[in-house]
């Protein structure tokens, strides 16, 4: 019975206009956001250098004028002359030079001076000059993992990631969560609306709604995966597909690593799986609760958008950090942990949490409509939630 009325859903949701417009939006998604962004590729590896490099001349020219009189000065100005110096060679190496070996074992060394003048509090460095400690730490993931995996490194090597992680930053968060509660914003809805033979099968509610849940996510998940598929073919010839051996940052216990982009883009789909099931899951307790498709959508964005409201307002409210658990973009870059101030948050530890609030609300959803079913109203007859 239980595969009857997926079934049923499943031709339900082929005739639904709603379904095939957000179908359509994710198989096209990757596509136009590659050929749009591919125009105009991100600077090479020589360009940034070169920009890194520039930026080390401004850093000389405020050191040079306090290095005579204070003496933590001098030590930084003393680091900083030997950094110039090997980002000059890695600009060669990665250039003419052709040397990625010496690039990695120079850029290693810049980092571990970095690190000791942030150990001097970047004493006479302003701060728009400062490079980041985040920034320190992830340079040095990424060349520790090409040195151990011997990649070569060339001017335009990280170009394909570029254009991965920017995609999903783009598509995760409140892009992605306006999709999934506009497909699932009348699954109990409709039901009340237009009456069918299914209302009465012998099928208990929550194998009901797990069926609708099933079906919905189903459907956004292979459209989605359809359309990155699409979007990296279109990405491979326009770019040299060799590129995808090239490793990604993620953000894991309080540290930046390297991974290789399969598993990162494991990591991304098992994530956005799971943020597909939990929202549908809220759009099923809104659609019980208020039983309006417009509400459905308006209450879901405003439940995401509470935690920046709280710290706009001053509170610091950790209590609705999970909220932002669905930005799986931003819980794998350390983008979330560092704008919350909360630096527990990587991928597992998000996975478990969203993974417990699925479980909460299956126990809502269980109990509202029993209470609901139980309810015995004076003037009007028993009804239950769906």
């Amino acid at each position: 019975m239980f595969w009857k009325f997926t079934l049923f859903e499943l031709k339900l949701l082929s005739k639904n206009r709603k379904s095939w417009f957000i179908a359509l939006f994710l198989l096209c998604f990757f596509v136009l956001y590659f050929m749009y962004y591919s125009q105009e590729p991100p600077l090479s590896l020589v360009e940034n250098k070169r920009a890194e490099t520039q930026t080390s001349y401004a850093v000389f020219d405020y050191l040079d004028q306090q290095r005579h009189d204070l003496p933590e000065v001098a030590e930084v100005y003393e680091y900083h002359t030997q950094i110039q110096s090997l980002l000059g060679m890695q600009v060669w190496n990665i250039g003419n030079g052709n040397d990625s070996e010496q690039y990695i074992k120079d850029g290693l060394e810049i980092n571990q001076l970095r690190l000791k003048v942030h150990e001097l509090n970047n004493a006479g460095i302003p701060d728009h000059l400062i490079t980041p400690k985040e920034d320190i730490l992830k340079e040095d993931a990424l060349l520790h993992y090409i040195n151990d995996n011997n990649l070569p490194i060339e001017s335009d090597s990280f170009a394909t990631n570029h254009y991965f992680t920017n995609a999903f930053t783009m598509l995760t968060g409140l892009l992605f969560l306006a999709i999934v509660l506009i497909s699932g914003n009348e699954m109990l809805i409709y039901e009340h609306r237009h009456q069918s033979v299914m209302r009465g099968f012998p099928l208990g509610f929550m194998h009901k709604i797990s069926g609708k849940a099933m079906v919905h996510s189903i459907q956004i998940y292979i459209f989605l995966l359809l359309g990155f598929s699409i979007g990296s073919i279109y990405l491979a010839r326009k770019i040299n597909a060799g590129e995808f051996a090239f490793p990604i940052l993620i953000y894991q216990n309080e540290n930046y690593i390297a991974v290789p982009a399969s598993q990162y883009l494991v990591y991304m789909f098992m994530g956005l799986a799971l943020v597909t099931i939990l929202l549908l899951l809220l759009s099923i307790l809104l659609n019980m609760l208020f039983k309006n498709a417009f509400a459905n959508i308006l209450i879901g964005l405003g439940i995401f958008l509470l935690p920046d409201i709280a710290m706009a307002a001053g509170f610091k409210a950790a209590f609705l950090h999970p909220i932002k658990f669905i930005d799986i973009s931003k819980v794998l870059s350390g983008e979330l942990a560092t704008e919350l101030g909360n630096y527990s948050i990587d991928y597992l530890f998000a996975m478990c949490i969203l993974g417990v609030i699925i479980i909460l609300l299956f126990t809502v959803i269980y109990a509202l409509n029993k209470f609901t079913y139980q309810r015995k109203p004076k003037d009007a007859p028993l009804e239950k939630a769906f």
